[in-house]
């Protein structure tokens, strides 16, 4: 299983922070950490981020402006498979299971 020392879990609850400044874009971590949760490969979830979300919308949603200024805090909550996955600008995710 893909280990992500920026990740912990408790019975129920799946926690991973995204890296905005790290080569993956903020879908791709997304998906890492469904996959992780869900206890399969990335390769073999049998699924599409894009049949919950857009993933082109999601990493543009927390990216700074054109400017380079910051964007308002908020959250991005979506379910997925039977697990509720919430994306929030601090890069923090947050997925609860079956």
């Amino acid at each position: 299983m893909y280990e992500n020392p920026r990740s912990y879990r408790s019975p129920s609850t799946y926690h991973v922070r995204h890296d905005p400044d790290g080569p993956a874009k903020l879908s791709t971590t997304v998906v890492h950490a469904l996959a992780d949760a869900m206890g399969v490969d990335v390769t073999h979830m049998g699924f599409s981020l894009y049949d919950a979300v857009d993933p082109d919308a999601l990493d543009l949603i927390f990216a700074p402006h054109p400017d380079g200024t910051t964007r308002p805090p908020g959250h991005v909550a979506f379910s997925i498979q039977g697990y509720q996955t919430t994306v929030y600008s601090t890069g923090d995710i947050v997925i609860t299971g079956r």
